[in-house]
């Protein structure tokens, strides 16, 4: 099996053009961080009249949208798919001329390995906990004991949710700890690879915590008719060519795209934000939007705003790391691979596989050649095996526990490793009231910079892009009122 941990995306190039002529003289803003957000804010700001320059420290623009190559496939190792219930991702693929390329994901079971064996996810499952009593109970994933206890829920008495709660504690006390750690860990946890039960039910799921004050019982809630079309969908050259369109059209109307280029402080100069690199300034800007971990955030800030940088340093996050797995097309023979989409795996297993991705079932592009895909996925909030291991082992080990849990008998022909350092924020209890602290301190200290992208206002496309024309609106306004 060959392995390879080198990222094999195309470069985007930092732009040549000067800045286009009809913005000399307009508000110059600075977004640091070439990620969906970054992009996206510079889109908005564009169309707001600033002049503006994106800073990226990587060589490519896209952050977390990104694909490998594996066995001369590409196989997505950030986001994977848009969730079609929200209308901006979908928006913004029209506008950028990408929706010939959208492809819907086909139906299919996601089997949870929990300690009763591979079962099925119940039907009307959510992150957010369950939506329908009768597909949990017959899932046969609960002990007797467990479904009698979830079956309760309309009888507990209504939990108070006026304080941020943990998500999997306000479940526990809703459905039991069964349905807690054999279902909404897995599903939850497994999506922001953290503890359900430090998860903020405020911040990680605020679906479920509207709910929580407009209905007492969850389960007898007058829940509206499914949508129709499909779930999700992705597109067929990789949710990185989202990002590399939106960079060329970026490019189009003037923005300096500038990678390669680490910005490591920002300081006061006057009404205006300077930016400084290890070789020096970069640039003083009416405005600066911080598209970026919030780490390096803490980091940016830390001379100018120390206020702001002491709760940035608080918020958390994982690391995971993704391998793309091609098998030989006689994979397609087994059973769990062939009727399901993906695998769940529950915390308290101890596995390093975190979650499978049967792509070749799941999406209609990868199911053609030689090949059969699988994305697999270890790390979890204070889990570091996966950073010991060298990607070989890694791969292996992935690869090891996917068959043992389907029955998959033949070993990968080619295997790609890609890994995200402390890239999954986790938005735990509190996390508003610290966010909140952090824009009071950056008002403060450095009132025309703002933060967006998932650290702050939760993981997936569409809360980067809300985040990122809330950041770019508030900017806008601010230098205006200035």
């Amino acid at each position: 099996m060959s392995t390879s941990a080198h990222v094999g995306a195309s470069v985007i190039s930092a732009s040549e053009a000067s800045p286009d002529p009809r913005r000399t003289g307009s508000r110059r803003v600075a977004v640091i961080g070439g990620g969906i957000s970054g992009l996206a804010a510079a889109k908005y700001l564009i169309a707001a009249g600033a002049d503006v320059t994106v800073f990226d420290a990587d060589a490519r623009l896209g952050g977390q949208l990104h694909a490998v190559e594996v066995a001369g496939h590409q196989v997505d190792v950030g986001a994977e798919s848009m969730f079609t219930a929200a209308p901006g991702p979908l928006a913004l693929v029209d506008e950028l001329g990408l929706g010939d390329r959208l492809v819907a994901a086909n139906a299919g079971t996601t089997w949870i390995w929990g300690d009763r064996g591979l079962r099925r996810l119940p039907q009307g499952f959510t992150p957010a906990g369950p939506t329908r009593l009768w597909p949990m109970l017959s899932a046969r994933v609960l002990s007797l004991r467990g479904m009698i206890r979830a079956a309760g829920e309309a009888l507990v008495p209504t939990t108070d949710t006026t304080q941020d709660v943990a998500v999997g504690d306000y479940l526990e006390r809703r459905f039991g700890r069964e349905v807690v750690d054999g279902l909404v860990d897995p599903l939850l946890g497994g999506l922001h690879a953290g503890d359900v039960r430090r998860l903020s039910l405020r911040s990680a799921t605020p679906q479920l915590a509207a709910l929580t004050s407009q209905h007492r019982s969850l389960l007898l809630r007058r829940r509206p008719r499914p949508g129709a079309g499909p779930a999700f969908v992705t597109l067929t050259g990789g949710m990185h060519t989202l990002v590399a369109r939106l960079a060329e059209r970026l490019r189009q109307d003037g923005v300096d795209l500038q990678v390669g280029t680490a910005i490591e402080r920002l300081e006061r100069d006057g009404r205006r934000t300077r930016l400084h690199t290890d070789a020096g300034p970069a640039g003083s800007f009416d405005a600066v939007v911080l598209a970026v971990p919030a780490a390096v955030a803490a980091r940016l800030t830390g001379t100018a705003s120390p206020a702001a940088a002491e709760v940035l340093r608080q918020l958390r996050t994982a690391s995971v790391a993704v391998a793309a797995l091609a098998y030989p097309r006689s994979a397609a023979a087994t059973s769990t691979l062939a009727t399901g989409t993906g695998l769940l795996v529950p915390s308290h297993r101890g596995r390093l596989l975190k979650a499978a991705t049967h792509l070749s079932t799941k999406w209609p592009h990868h199911a053609d050649g030689d090949h059969v895909y699988v994305r697999a996925s270890a790390g979890r909030v204070d889990d570091t095996r996966a950073w010991e291991l060298d990607d070989a082992t890694l791969a292996d080990r992935l690869h090891a526990d996917l068959a043992a849990a389907t029955g998959l008998d033949v070993e990968p022909a080619a295997a790609r490793v890609r890994r995200w350092a402390a890239t999954m924020p986790q938005l735990e209890v509190g996390h508003a009231d610290r966010l909140a602290a952090v824009e009071r301190a950056l008002a403060q200290d450095l009132p025309d910079v703002a933060l967006a992208g998932a650290p702050y206002h939760g993981p997936g496309i569409a809360a980067c892009l809300r985040s990122a024309a809330t950041a770019a609106s508030d900017l806008v306004t601010a230098t205006q009122e200035r």
